[in-house]
């Protein structure tokens, strides 16, 4: 259903609510009001249309901040959504009213077209000529060139985390200042979706050749300069007078704020010091909404997934046995009625890409709650009186995945599983204990992928890029290179769907657990918000604010 066709009721279940024990607890002051109410209305959406205005300035809360803005370092959310308002890439996926929530349709960014030849071996992209990098020393407002394209790519292939996303593409050359051409010893499916990913920023060549440091200054083509990044505080940024779309950005400041408190973060969007922020729980919309009667709200599938990750290689987790047991003892549909007011089953694709993920009758068949049969498995792997483990996790994505995590800690102690909770500072978390496989579980969310390549590709390869489980299995391996050379889309998409049953079946790694629906909340001002589920904040350059709600 189109976002905004109806009113959303939210029906609170108390019995369920008082079930989650600790995790309700924490939201008690957020939702006294809401509670009151067990057929609360959620307020419409920000408003569509209407004619433009200029000017006006945005701030949006987070919880964290990230390490680096070098773009080929670091696969972190925290990294690009403060890149996207900067950098382009050749390609991007269509914002807008028109672009239903995860219809991800591309169009061209700094390339305005492309062609590709019959046997899928050579991509050529006609560049935009009417494009100048932004005027910040040393780049100094020159006129991007397909040679700032080549450097990136060679740069992304040879030393970044992005050269899983090149495929097999062997040869990058510029025939003119304005065409770039790749070619490919294998034909390589997802090659398009790469190029338009959340990731495949370019960037100046002075940039590539160390000029200036890629950690600390971002210099882009995007709507957005960034004047500062103060780690840990803000990072803040003015509209790009020379930004290649005419009239675009309006806004003329957007700042994100790092909140890590969730309470300060609400308190601060009720006090009009942000304007902008999301939350995966109906109770925290409400209360919101109960404090802010013109605050709108806009309600999605969420982009990320709830997920359980193991060290495969690690006793008892190398015996898929446990595995399978762990997945069986937690109540997904229970965590899902009482922590979110719904969400959706999600599998090794998520449910965002919609042609490939597998349905929500086939998910839920496949990832059963059976706490019996979970006994019964521990007891076969050597395990009848369970096991105790440590669990380690961050509050940096905020208090919806600590919520979550608590919740199955209570679903595998009634199985026997005793598993202490660990909190580590996200930076560490992300730099050092899920990287490096340095835990026993471990648990959060997962980069909202865009090509379901790199769903499998990154995470269960044996040697993905993000595949922080120690997974190695070669017919995982197999299925991954088979599906990604499939250039018939209907066929390909039945051989993904076949990886994915596999894994749901033989791996259990990591564990999916759930996905809550989004909430988008906005002051009454803000006009064209279009979320997709993809990094970097791609509506901000079509986003304006009205002088009144």
């Amino acid at each position: 259903m189109p976002v905004g066709s109806t009113v959303h009721r939210v029906k609170l279940s108390p019995v369920r609510r008082i079930r989650a024990g600790l995790a309700a607890v924490l939201v008690l002051p957020l939702v006294a009001t809401a509670c009151a109410d067990p057929e609360f209305e959620m307020p419409p959406p920000p408003q569509q249309g209407g004619q433009p205005q200029q000017g006006g300035s945005l701030s949006i809360g987070m919880p964290s901040d990230t390490t680096t803005i070098n773009p080929f370092e670091e696969t972190s959310y925290n990294t690009h959504e403060r890149l996207g308002l900067v950098y382009g890439r050749l390609l991007r996926y269509k914002t807008g009213p028109d672009q239903e929530y995860g219809d991800l349709e591309i169009e061209g960014d700094l390339a305005e077209d492309w062609d590709i030849s019959d046997d899928g071996l050579r991509y050529t992209f006609h560049l935009r000529e009417d494009v100048t990098w932004q005027d910040v020393p040393p780049v100094n407002g020159r006129d991007f060139t397909a040679d700032d394209v080549v450097a990136t790519l060679r740069k992304a292939q040879q030393e970044g985390f992005q050269a899983a996303l090149l495929g097999p593409v062997e040869n990058i050359e510029a025939p003119d200042d304005n065409t770039v051409v790749l070619e490919l010893s294998d034909p390589f499916a997802p090659l398009l979706n790469n190029m338009a990913n959340h990731t495949m920023w370019i960037v100046p060549r002075e940039g590539i050749e160390g000029e200036y440091d890629l950690g600390t200054t971002a210099i882009g083509t995007g709507p957005f300069i960034m004047e500062h990044w103060r780690r840990n505080i803000e990072t803040s940024y003015s509209r790009n007078p020379d930004y290649w779309e005419d009239g675009k950005p309006y806004l003329d400041e957007v700042t994100i704020q790092v909140i890590p408190d969730q309470a300060s973060r609400i308190a601060a969007f009720r006090a009009g010091e942000t304007q902008l922020m999301s939350t995966y729980t109906p109770e925290e919309a409400m209360s919101l909404a109960s404090a802010s009667p013109d605050v709108r709200a806009m309600q999605n599938p969420g982009r990320q997934g709830i997920y359980l990750n193991l060290n495969h290689t690690k006793e008892p987790f190398d015996d898929i046995r446990v595995r399978r047991a762990m997945s069986m003892a937690i109540d997904r549909e229970g965590m899902g009625e009482s922590l979110f007011n719904g969400g959706d089953y999600t599998g090794p694709v998520h449910i965002t890409l919609k042609e490939f993920a597998l349905s929500q009758d086939e998910l839920a068949e496949l990832q059963p709650h059976d706490p019996e049969r979970a006994r019964e498995l521990l007891a076969e792997a050597g395990y009848p009186d369970g096991f105790s483990a440590t669990l380690k996790t961050t509050p940096g994505y905020g208090q919806t995945y600590v919520r979550a995590t608590e919740w199955v800690v209570e679903d595998l102690a009634r199985v026997g599983i005793e598993v202490e909770m660990e909190m580590v500072e996200y930076a560490t978390y992300f730099t050092n204990t899920w990287p490096t496989v340095d835990y026993e579980i471990s648990a959060g969310p997962q980069t909202p992928f865009l090509e379901p390549d790199e769903w499998l590709r990154a995470q269960h390869h044996s040697e993905g890029y993000r595949n922080w489980y120690n997974i190695d299995d070669p017919e995982v391996d197999q299925a991954v290179a088979a599906q990604a050379g499939i250039l018939d889309p209907e066929v390909r998409a039945e051989n993904v769907r076949d990886a994915q049953r596999y894994l749901l079946e033989e791996v259990v790694n990591p564990i999916q657990i759930w996905s809550p629906s989004s909430f988008s909340m906005a002051h009454p001002t803000i006009r064209n918000l279009n979320p997709q589920p993809v990094y970097g904040f791609p509506y901000m350059r079509e986003l304006w604010l009205a002088d009144e709600g």
